[in-house]
């Protein structure tokens, strides 16, 4: 006998209740409607993160732009772009670097790692110790150096301030092996000459800030610091067609860049060094229509992929387009 409520009807179990679930129907509109939510809102997402990443990256820049000017206050000149010379002194007489030089002479250690203390990293300073022989020497050729623990350590380290959040390359790149050496984001401005210019030229008489040995003293940035950029962008640092290794200094690769090709020219193509057929020296970036850079007067600036070439190439230059 069925059991009876407070009123003494039977209930009616064939009836709706108030609360009846979604049918098959209305769940799927659901979904539609919420898949449609999400696809209109994820752009919004991955433009709000990519201008973090942007930020933390410009972030990045000034950073090594206010390091190279407490370098400049102490020393009273910017640091060499690549501390010693290489085997270019051995077949053309140059004040810089006259031939006969000991390996540890030669070696390519960048101006990165010549600012270290100014990024309070004085420990990977002290062993990377550039001043007790060497690092980089006769561009690889020479590995000397890389038995010593310190030195191969210390080369594969990779501080935050040297990486983009945007950049994808491996943290380690064996584009040198046996050296195993970590990438970075960065390179510094050697001028607008391009791969293929005489390599005395290129390395030594370049129209930029940053040169082989030499530095440069601020009253030579006759443009005015505000429209000398000292470094930029670089991509795909762990391939041999564009690598770059933050303690590595090489011309028109691995740190230092020419704006002889335009910004966000690919890996390879453009005008190349064809000795080498891959090195093109381009800045290069992540970060959508353009990239970031770095001035002498500490600001960062965002240069599209459009910009006029001759005033991106007078931009990494000290004097103009001379």
């Amino acid at each position: 006998m069925p059991k009876r409520t407070h009123n003494g009807r039977a209930p009616s179990f064939g009836a709706r209740g108030s609360g009846r679930g979604f049918t098959l129907i209305e769940l799927l509109v659901s979904l539609a409607v919420i898949a449609l939510l999400v696809a209109l809102l994820l752009p919004a997402i991955q433009a709000a993160r990519e201008a973090s990443r942007r930020m933390a990256c410009a972030n990045n820049l000034k950073q090594l732009a206010l390091a190279i000017g407490l370098y400049e206050g102490v020393n009273r000149t910017l640091p060499a772009g690549r501390v010693g010379c290489d085997d270019t002194g051995d077949k053309i007489t140059l004040r810089e670097c006259p031939a006969g030089l000991s390996p540890d002479k030669k070696n390519a250690a960048s101006a990165f790692v010549t600012l270290l203390p100014e990024l309070e990293e004085q420990p990977l300073c002290d062993a990377l110790a550039v001043a007790n022989g060497g690092l980089w020497n006769r561009n690889v050729n020479d590995l000397g150096w890389y038995s010593i623990e310190g030195k191969r350590r210390g080369v594969a380290e990779r501080p935050a301030v040297f990486v983009c959040p945007s950049d994808i390359a491996a943290p380690l790149s064996e584009v040198y092996l046996p050296v195993i050496a970590a990438t970075g984001s960065y390179a510094l401005a050697q001028g607008s000459l391009p791969p293929g210019t005489p390599s005395e030229v290129i390395k030594f008489r370049n129209t930029g800030p940053f040169l082989y040995v030499t530095r440069r003293k601020m009253q030579q940035l006759t443009d005015g610091a505000s429209q000398t950029m000292l470094l930029g962008e670089v991509t795909l640092a762990d391939v041999w067609e564009s690598s770059n290794t933050w303690t590595y200094a090489l011309s028109t690769a691995d740190c230092l860049r020419s704006t002889a090709n335009p910004l966000n020219t690919p890996p390879g193509a453009g005008v190349i060094f064809t000795a080498y057929n891959r090195q093109n020296g381009a800045f290069g970036s992540h970060h959508p229509g353009g990239g970031q850079f770095a001035f002498a007067d500490g600001h960062v600036e965002f240069l599209s992929d459009s910009i006029d070439s001759t005033m991106y190439q007078a931009l990494s230059t000290i004097a103009g387009a001379d």
